[in-house]
């Protein structure tokens, strides 16, 4: 891995593109982590995570494979996505960026060293169990027991096994959890303007873990043999609880309407003017498989996450057709915004970056009921997460009711043959726009939903979209013995390690 992967100084550089305000370090030298205070690192580095993380563009693979968004027929369709040709270069900004990020947070833990501030090291610990669980859900093995070692001289570390990173991010969850635990009564108050994700609400923080590592160890739940430590890794942290409703984890450093300074989301598609960025609403329209399903379910939400093309008619298009739906308007939805409403999938430019949903969280909860990993009810867990799901998209909670209430087996809990293949078709739905990597996820180790339509483009390299990212050209060129003793990395066979099909 390059040595500039570890430089604080590129961090910033990298950060500085947004909410300039809370990336001030006029009173420490840039140049020297070791004097940056964890106040104002942590700050910029969940401002850094939620750009990442809302950068459409970043995961536009995932809406596209999936037959969420589709191509403007306007557009030429780009081949690595229309025929799911990877390439070494394919999305590896993401693998770079993760890296920065995390090396920060190593120097918010490194730093941190009053007891008093101890929930400062938990917030890096957690956050950075986040970003490498997010790698290894793209690459697979990846650096991580030599990384962040650039100053014992090791600028090309090892890739670690992926199952054997995921085994301790969850150790590295639950000992967070445990100092959240011990905190003293005179800790010192995390200030909202340091924790703009919960703030300084040590709590939710430990939700936030908890539940993160619920979502890890679900992701196991194809594997053979894997129970036994779910549910065992699941137990040494029941007491600490899961997000509820109204407990997301939602980034804000204080988004303003000002060029770098909006929701990342919502700026990719407007400016400050609030007219179209170029290549933004025009280039991305709705996906037809998850307009027809939507449709099928009588489903409101679909007025939220897409515009009628006429009155109250929906219609989505196929990853490599390049003509539009046939429909009497010959017009393709596009993806939902109206100005004001920030229930809207672009939303608006002040609405708050998701990192973990409530309403995710509580799928996530129903799954892992059905699956006998904790207790509860899981049509409760359902019902309350699309329920949130409603509220998010600016609906309510009458109208949620309606549609969990209804005739369709794919919504109605009572009526669904298998309660998980229906919670994941939903959360599926749910996602659009909010989480896509765990839309794909789920898609590989479950399957889930069955009625995608892949890439209709003539020079398709496989029926099915890759299951993995290739690891970045930058790591080929500086630290490719590396990568090379992984082996051969094949993008529609290399499977992640809880990958079951």
């Amino acid at each position: 891995m390059n040595k500039i992967i570890f430089t604080l100084l590129i961090s910033f550089a990298l950060l500085g593109s947004s909410c300039s305000k809370f990336l001030s370090v006029n009173e420490v030298n840039p140049n020297s982590a070791s004097q940056v205070p964890a106040k104002l690192l942590l700050p910029a580095v969940l401002n850094n995570i939620a750009l990442s993380m809302n950068n459409p563009r970043n995961f536009d693979f995932v809406y596209l494979w999936h037959g969420l968004w589709s191509i403007s027929t306007g557009y030429s369709q780009p081949s690595s996505l229309v025929q799911y040709r990877l390439l070494n270069s394919s999305y590896q900004g993401m693998f770079s960026d993760s890296y920065v990020i995390a090396q920060n947070l190593v120097e918010i833990e490194k730093s941190t060293t009053d007891p008093k501030d101890a929930g400062y090291v938990a917030i890096a610990m957690i956050m950075k169990a986040y970003l490498l669980a997010n790698v290894v859900d793209m690459w697979g093995n990846a650096p991580y027991s030599e990384a962040f070692k650039a100053n014992e001289g090791i600028l090309k570390p090892k890739y670690d096994d992926q199952k054997v990173i995921y085994e301790d991010l969850v150790a590295k969850l639950d000992a967070a959890i445990k100092i959240i635990g011990a905190l003293p009564l005179t800790a010192t108050e995390i200030p909202a303007s340091s924790d703009i994700m919960f703030a300084g609400d040590m709590t939710k923080w430990a939700k936030f873990a908890n539940t993160l590592k619920l979502r890890m160890l679900v992701h196991q739940s194809g594997m053979a043999g894997r129970d036994a430590y779910i549910k065992t890794a699941i137990a040494t942290t029941a007491s600490t609880g899961y997000l509820g409703a109204g407990e997301g984890a939602m980034v804000n450093p204080g988004y303003s309407n000002s060029a770098g300074k909006m929701n990342p989301f919502y700026e990719t598609f407007y400016n400050v003017s609030g007219s179209a960025q170029s290549d933004g609403v025009s280039y991305y329209y709705a996906g037809k498989n998850v307009i027809d399903f939507m449709n099928s379910n009588s489903d409101l939400r679909i007025g939220r996450f897409f515009l009628p093309v006429t009155g109250t008619t929906f219609a989505g298009n196929v990853l490599g057709v390049t003509t539009p739906a046939p429909l009497a308007a010959t017009a393709t939805s596009k993806l939902g915004y109206l100005s004001g409403n920030a229930g809207y999938m672009i939303g608006t430019y002040d609405k708050s970056a998701p990192i973990l949903t409530d309403f995710e969280s509580l799928l996530i909860q129903a799954e892992a009921v059905e699956r006998g990993y904790i207790t509860g009810s899981g049509k409760t867990l359902y019902q309350s997460g699309i329920t949130q799901s409603y509220i998010y998209m600016g609906l309510t909670a009458a109208n949620a009711t309606t549609f969990l209430t209804g005739v369709q087996s794919s919504a109605n809990y009572d009526l669904a043959p298998n309660k998980i293949n229906l919670i994941l078709d939903q959360k599926y739905v749910s996602l659009n726009g909010v989480a896509p990597l765990e839309i794909w996820t789920d898609y590989r180790r479950s399957g889930r939903p069955t009625f995608i339509t892949f890439s209709q483009d003539a020079n398709v390299a496989n029926p099915t979209p890759p299951v993995r990212l290739l690891y970045p050209q930058r790591e080929i060129s500086v630290n490719n013995d590396n990568v090379t003793a992984v082996g051969t990395i094949n993008a529609f066979t290399s499977k992640i390690f809880w990958q079951n099909r």
